[in-house]
């Protein structure tokens, strides 16, 4: 082996190995915050199973900021106690392979009864409530800005296309990446929610719209929902 083709043999084997250094680096630092499947522990042991699921509590009764308000919020507690300042006892069904009994939930019952202050004896508030600190899961960068109402209430969406289906958790993770790729995928994707009280001042815009850019239905990338500022600003 002459002294060039050796050369071009180490010259070849360290491009590849500065390209394969770099893909890997760049693969670890997109995954940077990046929390999909993230799954906290609760100082409350709360099951959505159980209260979305078994007993099909709409999501927005808890969780009302989200047909009305960019952040869909934290239920208060008084929204639990309005249910269960009578219901003191878990009576549903239990998972005993993965520990969930009555007694397990009764347990829980009585951390809320704690936290909000409640005397289940005398069926009264006690005036001192501790309060919960949640595990916050979902989070967006400060600097991206996300309106829940214009995606539920305009837009039409379930929140089971983006917290999965939550229905079925006994507890919640993180069920989608949250990524500026994956919300881009989905306007590219999701077609314009006609069903909704704003879309007939706008429909006749929409259909000429349609027409100009010779598509059947229109998606949100082709009403802005590609632009930075709609989410940067």
């Amino acid at each position: 082996m002459n002294y060039q083709l050796k050369k071009i043999i180490i010259i070849s084997t360290l491009i590849i190995a500065f390209l394969g250094i770099t893909y890997a680096l760049y693969a670890f630092l997109m995954q940077i915050g990046v929390d999909e499947g993230y799954e906290p522990i609760q100082p409350i042991h709360f099951s959505h199973k159980i209260h979305a699921g078994d007993n099909q509590i709409d999501c927005k009764y808890c969780h009302s900021g989200a047909r009305t308000s960019a952040v869909a919020g934290v239920p208060s507690l008084n929204v639990c106690m309005g249910c269960h300042n009578t219901i003191s006892e878990y009576e549903g069904e239990e998972d005993l392979a993965n520990g969930y009994t009555k007694e397990f939930y009764t347990k829980e019952i009585k951390k809320l009864y704690e936290a909000v202050g409640w005397d289940e004896q005398k069926f009264r508030y006690t005036g001192t409530p501790k309060g919960v600190q949640w595990v916050r899961i979902h989070k967006l960068p400060d600097f991206t800005y996300f309106n829940h109402s214009q995606h539920v209430a305009v837009g039409g969406l379930e929140c089971q296309k983006c917290h999965g289906e939550v229905q079925q958790m006994e507890v919640v993770h993180q069920h989608a990446p949250l990524t500026m790729g994956w919300c881009i995928n989905c306007h590219r994707q999701m077609p314009v929610n006609a069903n909704n009280p704003y879309y007939q001042h706008y429909e006749e815009v929409h259909k000429a719209l349609a027409k100009k850019l010779n598509v059947a239905k229109l998606t949100v990338a082709e009403m802005g929902g590609l632009e930075c500022a709609k989410c940067h600003y």
